[in-house]
């Protein structure tokens, strides 16, 4: 019995050894889903180096800011209140930090209750809604535009959501203005009663020499038997979108983004469904959301100027983002996605897992870089995926892309993004990777052990003599000293050159933009 007390201590001393390890391995990385709730109006932060004298703009960023009110939690990271974050750089050596929430309704309303005030959600909260509060949220819909900033035409700063409706923000206070949601008319419709037009993207495009960008619209008929709509949308600014075009649909897929090129928009309607009934049994969108492993995913490539709708199959894949797309010829599109097997990690976001060092790292969030050959004239497609190389083992795994925004539509060769899980091992495992997309051996990688990096920007420099001769600009969290600095990696060769502490942390923020002409 001693020897076995014995050998029982021992397992238990080496698994607590093992445990106390990897949590080492991964300090700080709970503060990236944990509330923030300060705020501050331009703070001014310093550089370790003098900034560039050319630097001018505003690098604004969208994410998570609060995951909790009263009793109440978000159960899904997707969830979590709306914060801003920006950095101001006036080109005189001087930066300043900002943060605010979002004062969306959803918020407000939530503050003033000192509860999760009942609007949709991706997924839901705990303590759960009832019957009532559920039937309130889905009637609401979604209020909480979390995920990315843009600026339309009319120079207006919006906060977005795969949603239609958006904020109104001011650039230098970071001040919420209004919300706004554009009408528009979805052609031969039924009944306009029959449709809920309030699903679009988060990451719309620029319409090629045009100061015009392009979303869509997906348009869910709750009528059995009755077909549903896409439709290709022109946004002119804030309040005035068009319809380019409509074609009708079984059934409408979940899409993130899209691609585009000088002519065409490219949608990857990955066999990820909505499902109008379960939505209206449980008015969460998480549960109404069905996978179909062995599906094709659909291809629908829309010529911008005619409308003309090709309609073309794949083999099954899942994708969030889109990387860059352009015309090689008359008829052949490439079109460049970070792809996953599955919607998988979608679901696993969820607050249970994020938060337990265990079962975050049992997970596979790790995505492939996909280069798609789309033929108009045979109507075919054909996919290659990407090879890693030594000095950089995780750089096709890129999500959350970033390209030299010069060379959007154009033949590029440099894409950026983050690599979750690097090792293969822990979540926490963070890579900002640069992938080599004409295969010359340029792959590079920067990763720091606790040091968690988000989505980069891509900052050309003055000059700008080649695709990669600029900065990437993020935020990261630092888990050993837990604070936050904003990093300038030389995007040639993945090295650090400058960082700015800043005066609070920046939880796990997903999309910004720099916008030169901010300042």
């Amino acid at each position: 019995m001693a020897l076995m007390r014995t050998a029982s201590t021992t397992v238990l001393k080496k698994e607590t050894e093992k445990e106390l390890l990897r949590r080492k391995a991964d300090s700080g990385f709970d503060l990236f889903f944990a509330s923030n709730e300060q705020e501050m109006e331009n703070i001014p932060i310093y550089f370790k180096k003098p900034l560039p004298s050319w630097l001018k703009g505003t690098l604004i960023r969208n994410g998570l800011g609060k995951y909790e009110v009263g009793g109440r939690r978000f159960t899904h990271a997707f969830d979590a209140f709306a914060k801003l974050s920006s950095w101001q750089f006036p080109g005189n050596g001087t930066s300043f930090f900002s943060t605010k929430f979002l004062q969306s309704e959803f918020y407000k309303e939530s503050m003033d209750k000192h509860d999760i005030a009942p609007y949709l959600l991706f997924e839901s909260v705990d303590p759960p809604f009832n019957f009532l509060q559920r039937l309130k949220a889905l009637v609401r819909g979604i209020d909480n535009m979390n995920v990315n900033v843009y600026k339309f035409g009319d120079g207006n700063i919006v906060a977005l959501n795969d949603f239609w409706k958006v904020y109104q923000i001011d650039s230098d206070s970071l001040q919420t203005l209004s919300s706004f949601s554009a009408p528009v008319h979805v052609h031969k419709s039924p009944s306009a009663f029959s449709f809920l037009n309030f699903l679009s993207s988060a990451h719309s495009l620029p319409e090629s020499g045009t100061s015009n960008h392009l979303t869509y619209l997906s348009s869910v008929n709750v009528i059995p038997g009755m077909k549903s709509k896409i439709s290709l949308v022109r946004i002119k600014s804030t309040k005035n979108r068009e319809i380019i075009t409509s074609w009708e649909v079984d059934r409408i897929p979940y899409m993130h983004s899209f691609a585009a090129t000088e002519n065409y928009v490219i949608f990857f309607a990955c066999p990820y469904y909505i499902n109008v009934m379960k939505m209206i049994q449980h008015a969460i969108p998480e549960k109404a959301l069905d996978w179909e492993p062995n599906s094709p995913t659909t291809l629908y490539v829309v010529h911008i100027k005619s409308g003309e709708v090709y309609t073309l199959k794949t083999d099954n894949v899942f994708m969030m983002h889109q990387i860059n797309a352009f015309e090689k010829d008359n008829s052949d599109i490439i079109v460049d996605i970070s792809s996953y097997p599955n919607p998988d990690f979608v679901e696993n976001l969820e607050m249970r897992n994020l938060l337990d060092p265990i079962k975050r790292n049992q997970f596979d969030t790790r995505a492939a870089v996909r280069r798609y050959f789309i033929n108009l004239n045979t109507l075919t497609v054909e996919w290659k995926t990407f090879e890693d190389s030594r000095n950089a083992p995780c750089a096709s795994a890129l999500d959350l892309p970033a390209i030299n925004e010069n060379y959007r539509y154009k033949s590029y060769c440099f894409a950026y993004g983050v690599a979750l899980k690097c090792n293969n091992v822990s979540l926490s495992d963070i890579a900002l990777v640069k992938k080599d997309l004409c295969g010359r051996g340029q792959d590079r990688m920067w990763k720091v052990s606790n040091h968690y990096a988000v989505e980069a920007w891509f900052i050309p420099t003055h000059s700008g003599k080649s695709e990669d001769d600029g900065y990437l600009v993020l935020p990261v969290l630092d888990g050993i000293t837990n604070s936050s600095y904003l990093a300038f990696l030389n995007a040639t060769t993945m090295e650090m050159v400058n960082s700015a502490v800043l005066p609070t942390i920046v939880p796990f923020n997903l999309h910004g933009r720099f916008f030169q002409d901010l300042i």
